[in-house]
């Protein structure tokens, strides 16, 4: 019987670890999430990290302004200006987007050049899974 036991416990773990990775555009794990908020969520990323020296004002970097109110005009269905036959944001598809390519120190890998951004410090992970649940939920303004 103990060992019965033991099979149903390795086929449940595996059930849940299958079931909680389909849920709809959350990669988290968990279906019942909201997505993420360009405004709430990603704005203060932006704002601690891009907003204050590079991304802002009227001389921004790649000529991207990530400032409350701009960021999304410029991101989303916007070509990147490093690899122009990329979007920076691609709704519904995190790895088609070259925001998430700079983020995660992998566009030199699409044809971008440059250093990962932000360039002195390395999001965290639930930030960077932040940016992809955006884009995977659509990329809603």
């Amino acid at each position: 019987m103990a060992q019965r036991t033991g099979e149903v416990t390795v086929i449940v773990i595996g059930l849940s670890l299958a079931l909680g990775c389909a849920g709809p555009g959350v990669e988290t794990g968990d279906p019942a999430a909201p997505a993420p908020s360009l405004a709430a969520d990603l704005q203060p990323i932006f704002d601690r990290n891009c907003t204050g020296t590079c991304h802002s004002g009227e001389a921004p970097a790649s000529g991207l302004v990530l400032s409350p109110g701009a960021a999304y005009a410029n991101l989303v269905g916007v070509a990147s200006v490093q690899v122009p036959s990329l979007v920076r944001v691609a709704p519904g598809d995190p790895d088609a987007s070259y925001l998430v390519a700079k983020l995660e120190d992998t566009h030199v890998a699409v044809g971008g050049s440059g250093t990962r951004m932000p360039p002195y410090l390395r999001l965290a992970d639930n930030e960077l899974l932040l940016f992809r649940d955006w884009i995977l939920a659509g990329a809603a303004e």
